[in-house]
């Protein structure tokens, strides 16, 4: 198989399988032809990675896998004049440098530097899930450095447009709360509901999310009570049960905040939105 013919089927497999990467390995590693040796220290990680923390008790348990059975997946890589990049299996090559191995076996593809990017991506999410923080800055590379839109990384990933939105909405929180959910010390559902608090109540709400390990429904309900006060009819009263369980409903299916004005048998629904891709996605839920 030669190399034009190779980028060709790389090209089907990414369009066409739910998971590129696997099939890809799968369906090329048969090939012995395609596999060869590469010098470990003549590699270089990806200069796109997504993935920025290893855990080094997993790498441990890797390496020793490859020192009593060998490297059993080759890596994947792609040449670019003298050096070779790797584009899916940096976990695995650290492994096989921290169990001693001084050759590693690979497959050589030619790849662009989006799909560099997308191959890392996918193959992160589905093996060894990227922390909430890193895949939505993944996202936000794709869009802003190769004008990728979300429905174009939805496609590429497996997910739907709205699940990219909300994940690129995790970026508009401060530095401390992104960090605690990057650590895990808070979850992608907390952060979700931190999105929609204001203000300095937002980290008075995360500073007691952490000392007292607050459930994601325990949170919910406390950014529900703080917004009741400030909810008034034109009539100045406030709001009934049956129009903030509306609210609460419209919201839950728009993935943002909704208000409804409500006085004299008429009124006006009010939806929040972030950004133009949040709107678009909105609008999408709407039709």
């Amino acid at each position: 198989m030669t190399k034009k013919a190779l980028g060709k089927g790389l090209s089907a497999i990414i369009s066409s399988s739910p998971k590129p990467v696997e099939a890809l390995e799968s369906g090329i590693a048969r090939n012995a032809e395609l596999i060869v040796e590469l010098d470990v220290d003549d590699l270089s990680p990806n200069p796109d990675q997504p993935r920025t923390r290893f855990d080094e008790s997993d790498l441990t348990g890797l390496a020793a896998s490859i020192q009593a059975v060998g490297l059993l997946q080759p890596i994947i890589v792609r040449k670019s004049g003298a050096a070779h990049f790797v584009i899916a299996g940096e976990r695995r090559l650290r492994a096989a440098r921290q169990a001693g191995l001084k050759r590693i076996k690979a497959i050589v593809i030619e790849a662009d530097e989006a799909k560099n990017l997308t191959l890392a991506l996918i193959e992160n999410i589905q093996r060894t899930n990227l922390n909430p923080v890193e895949e939505a800055e993944a996202y936000k590379v794709l869009i802003n450095r190769f004008n990728l839109k979300q429905h174009d990384i939805a496609a590429q990933v497996g997910k739907d447009r709205a699940t990219i939105a909300n994940m690129l909405r995790l970026l508009q929180l401060p530095p401390e709360i992104k960090e605690a959910l990057a650590e895990g010390s808070i979850s992608t559902g907390h952060a979700k509901i931190l999105l929609s608090v204001s203000g300095k109540r937002q980290m008075e709400f995360f500073r007691r999310l952490i000392d007292k390990s607050v459930s994601v429904r325990s949170l919910e309900k406390m950014a529900q009570e703080e917004s009741k006060p400030k909810k008034y009819s034109k009539t100045g009263a406030l709001k009934n049960a049956q129009i903030r369980k509306m609210e609460e409903e419209i919201a839950a299916i728009l993935g943002t905040k909704v208000e409804i004005r409500h006085g004299n048998g008429k009124g006006k629904i009010e939806i929040t939105y972030y950004s133009l891709d949040d709107f678009e996605r909105i609008v999408d839920l709407i039709r």
